[in-house]
């Protein structure tokens, strides 16, 4: 550190002097002249402090760390704020860099008159200091000498400074030319000579006042005073290696009382506790804050890598800031990863060129900038902040992101906006976005590490907002990829458990709960795509947002929903675990969206696929190819006993939910049994099975006997009939007629046999006799329809005893008319005849045609298609073929099986088949001939 003599600090003073002197006689001058420059700076240092409202402490920390750029390489580049409010409250501000030079200190006792260059320091308006006034209106700097100097500046402002040119302006006027200087009584006040004395005098006696116009107008912040007395707080500063002080007693200055000031000062410094307040000030190591005693610092520390493609002008960095505190629990290290690029300068030209160009119409020193350091930085934690635009320090201007992004934009005078329609701060942007995009673009080719995963996350992710809208970074850097040719969508960034996947693979896994009886760990590892690393759980919002503004799907599709459930059914079926078929489908429940969890409203039900259903066989069913039955209750369901006993022909169609299951609890219903009821599992009653699994379950029927297809429908029958015990009830037959019975031509419907010889009581024999009878094809039919002898041994040893069930059921004992449908064309005449169905005698046609045509008289003259629905008895039509005793036969089957025709036989309803409706009712062709024809044995 430099030494702070009294050699240096005589010559320091004499320069300070000298300085207040001058603004004096500038001051006089502009009276004497009739010029009016010291109101527009007065008016100036009330504005700045208003533009620069709540952001002093910001300020203050950009001119330290100017005061770092240039220090030595020892410098332990430190800055200090020491806030006490009792008994007077005053701030300190200490930086251990370059001391104050003279340019510094004329830089600051002149408004916009800043020296620094605009390529190398983060301030160069030459206002910021102005921002103090806020808070204080008497404020101190006191620096050591700098290295190579004799000279050293302790100096201080204060509004009574005024007063005394004031006094000095009526001196003047009154003692003239032997006026003295109030900072310097061996000197005199002004150099004029007598003619501009003069002329002074003119002015003044016109009605200028010129004590007032100092008292209202003149700003004492351009006129600086000797700090003789140095605080010893201030010493205790400069002892521990600070090179410079500012002392600001918080009196409230101009804007504020003075408790306003002290809070406003206070709440700045908290701000400036947080880490990201100094990631972008590279010259800083140290930043203490205290407050009344509680002192915090930020330890800063940078590891350097190699920069990215040998690109030299590009960095990447490991950024940590340590956090020590009083109390041990305080402290903390945060770890940034920063990017940073330098753009122009003599290594750019092409890009000085364009930064000359961008700037040339911008006010003060802006047009002298040649080169710009951009910089984007991400905190590695568990989860992600909200990023702000930085011009080397925060504004209040969020990125949307997780990123905070620096440059030295051309902002708003308290740089908390940035106007990105400016074409500098246009250039500058750009600019950003290629660093964020060669950043992801870095991060993701690397390994896949979580705090490459968290980086480009928190570069590219939007952030929830409520209330506001975010400055769009995302959609501006997805334009910018695609003018690269490097769509982002088509990138791998997400990091996945099995590596890098782009956002339309990647796939977000629903939270688990921890005392899921599977965990979260053995569903990821059976998911059947790619699950979003565990690593990046602090970010699933941001995660799904990008996914989302990339147009992917970040929850798994239906599809692979199936896939993953049924690898973990099948992980849970070859289980070496505790675990069962109740933990798996509870956890299920845990694990599904709602969309799956819930019976879909319309359409298919998107899981009926899923092989996933456990059941007692140790199979793995789907709803939409196997029925599945909760598991029967003995002594309560009646399908109790049958469970073990399926058919190989049915295994396929049906199943009964393992009994690790629990669809009961405490006499309730359990969420499982809920779950399944409602979609994929049915109560183990006779007539769901009979309709869901046995009917679905039949071959194409007729069966030829010797066939596979035949085996089948024995088996399927066999199992039924016991199902169906032995007094099942009539609901059921409708289903039961629909099932196979061994007739001689084989397997046939129930609903289209009939009793044939064997089968007592049945009148089978008749049956078999009329057969006999009937010329080929009718004889044919007849018989392909007669059910064999019940001890035939192709019933596959079904026993005898199921006569009258199948009678119920439609095996009919006698003879059953056969259903036909004509179509025919008919005019208001019925012209021409309809054609006589198959096997049907055209004469005897003809006859029922010549009978009911009379009461046919559509209304139309012109031909339209009409249609009815015919039962027919071909049997009838052979009486004249039959022996007696055949025809003895046909009476007693008619006569037996007459009772049990389907309504409906006795009429045939013709009616149009399209547009205006139209029917006519008349006698049936059956009953005319049942009418007509000498059918009756007497």
């Amino acid at each position: 550190m430099t030494t702070y003599s009294e050699h240096s600090q005589q010559r320091g003073r004499a320069q300070i002097v000298r300085h207040a002197q001058s603004q004096i006689r500038t001051f006089l001058d502009e009276i004497k002249n009739g010029t009016r420059n010291y109101q527009t700076v007065a008016s100036l240092d009330a504005q700045i402090a208003q533009e620069y409202r709540g952001r002093c402490i910001l300020e203050l920390l950009q001119n330290a760390h100017d005061a770092l750029a240039n220090a030595m390489p020892d410098d332990p580049r430190r800055i200090s704020f020491v806030l006490t409010t009792d008994p007077d409250p005053v701030l300190l501000i200490g930086n251990s860099g370059l001391p104050f030079r003279h340019e510094d200190f004329k830089g600051i006792c002149q408004l916009a008159q800043s020296p620094k260059d605009p390529n190398e320091s983060v301030g160069n308006k030459g206002l910021g200091f102005r921002s103090v006034l806020e808070v204080s209106g008497r404020p101190e700097i006191w620096s050591t000498t700098p290295a190579g100097s004799d000279t050293c500046f302790a100096f201080r402002f204060d509004p009574a400074a005024v007063d005394q040119v004031a006094e000095a302006a009526q001196e003047l006027k009154q003692r003239g030319l032997h006026a003295r200087s109030p900072f310097d009584l061996d000197c005199p006040l002004v150099d004029w000579s007598r003619d501009q004395l003069d002329q002074y005098r003119r002015h003044l006696a016109e009605g200028i006042d010129a004590a007032q116009k100092a008292r209202k107008f003149l700003s004492p912040y351009s006129i600086p005073l000797p700090a003789d007395w140095m605080p010893s707080a201030v010493r205790r500063l400069l002892d521990e290696e600070h090179a410079t002080v500012v002392r600001l007693p918080l009196d409230g200055g101009r804007m504020l009382a003075q408790q306003e000031a002290v809070q406003s000062v206070k709440a700045q410094l908290e701000a400036l506790r947080n880490a990201r307040a100094v990631i972008f000030l590279e010259h800083l190591a140290a930043l203490v804050v205290e407050i009344d005693g509680e002192r915090r610092v930020l330890n800063r520390t940078v590891d350097s890598k190699a920069s990215p493609a040998g690109d030299s002008r590009t960095r990447q960095r490991r950024l940590r800031v340590s956090t020590t505190a009083m109390a041990p629990g305080d402290a903390c290290t945060r770890q940034f990863r920063v990017w940073t690029r330098v753009v122009g300068g003599d290594d750019d030209p092409k890009g000085a060129e364009n930064i000359r160009a961008a700037v040339k119409h911008l006010p003060n020193r802006w047009p002298d900038v040649r080169q710009a350091t951009l910089g984007v930085a991400v905190e590695d934690a568990s989860s992600s902040a909200e990023g702000v635009f930085v011009i080397f320090l925060p504004t209040e201007k969020t990125t949307g992101t997780g990123a905070h992004v620096n440059a030295p934009f051309y902002g708003s005078l308290d740089r908390r906006e940035i106007d990105f329609h400016e074409r500098y701060n246009e250039l500058l942007l750009e600019a950003v976005l290629d660093l964020c995009l060669d950043a992801v673009h870095g991060l993701a080719v690397g390994q896949p590490k979580r705090w490459r995963a968290r980086a480009i996350l928190d570069i590219l992710s939007s952030l929830t907002v409520v209330g506001g809208e975010h400055w769009p970074l995302i959609a501006k850097l997805s334009e910018r990829a695609a003018e690269r040719d490097r769509p982002l969508d088509d990138q791998a960034l997400i990091l996945c458990d099995d590596g890098w996947r782009t956002p339309m693979e990647a796939r977000v896994m629903p939270d688990i709960d921890g005392d899921d009886p599977i965990g979260a760990d053995r569903w990821r590892e059976s998911a059947g795509f790619a699950v979003v690393s565990k690593k990046l759980d602090g970010r699933k919002d941001a995660v799904r947002e990008l996914i989302n503004k990339l147009e992917g799907e970040p929850d798994p599709t239906h599809a692979e929903w199936i896939h993953t459930i049924e690898r973990m059914a099948r992980w849970v079926r070859g289980r070496e675990s505790n675990l069962d078929w109740n933990d798996f489908l509870c956890s299920l429940l845990d694990a599904l969206p709602m969309d799956l969890r819930s019976t879909p409203r319309h359409g298919p039900d998107p899981l009926a696929d899923a092989r996933f259903l456990p059941t007692g066989d140790a199979r793995l069913v789907a709803s939409s190819s196997t029925k599945l039955f909760f598991q029967p209750v003995q002594g309560i369901d009646d399908v109790a006993d049958l469970v073990e006993d399926v058919p190989a022909a049915l295994r396929e169609r049906v199943a009964f939910l393992h009994p690790d299951v629990q669809t009961q609890e405490e006499g309730r219903n359990t969420e499982v049994q809920g779950f399944l009821a409602s979609r994929f599992a049915l109560s183990p009653r006779r007539e769901e099975i009979l309709r869901n699994v046995v009917v679905p379950s039949l071959p194409s029927l007729p069966a030829p006997h010797g066939s596979s297809e035949a085996d089948r429908c024995a088996a399927i029958l066999g199992w039924t009939l016991k199902l169906l015990g032995d007094e099942p009830p009539d609901t059921l037959m409708q289903q039961l007629g629909k099932l196979p019975v061994a007739c001689n031509a084989g397997w046939r419907p129930m609903v289209e046999a009939a009793f044939g010889p064997g089968w007592p009581n049945r009148l089978g024999p008749h049956l078999r006799l009329l057969a006999n009878q009937l010329p080929g094809g009718a004889a044919e039919r007849l018989n392909a329809t007669m059910l064999l002898p019940p001890d035939d041994e192709r019933w596959r040893g079904i026993k005898e005893g199921y006569g009258d069930l199948f009678a119920r059921a439609g095996v009919v004992a006698g003879l059953r008319p056969l259903a036909a449908n004509v179509s025919f064309d008919m005019n208001g005449h019925w012209q021409p005849l309809p054609d006589a169905p198959a096997a049907t005698p055209k004469e005897l046609w003809s006859d029922w045609f010549e009978a009911v045509k009379g009461d046919v008289r559509p209304p139309y003259i012109r031909s339209f298609k009409y249609e009815f629905r015919v039962q027919l008895l071909s049997e009838i039509h052979y009486l004249e073929k039959l022996k007696p005793s055949g025809y003895l036969a046909l009476s007693r089957l008619i006569l037996a099986s007459l009772s049990r025709w389907n309504s409906g036989w006795e009429s045939v309803n013709i009616q149009k088949a399209h547009g205006q409706s139209w029917s006519k009712r008349v006698v049936s062709p059956l009953k005319h001939w049942m009418r007509t024809l000498a059918w009756l044995h007497r």
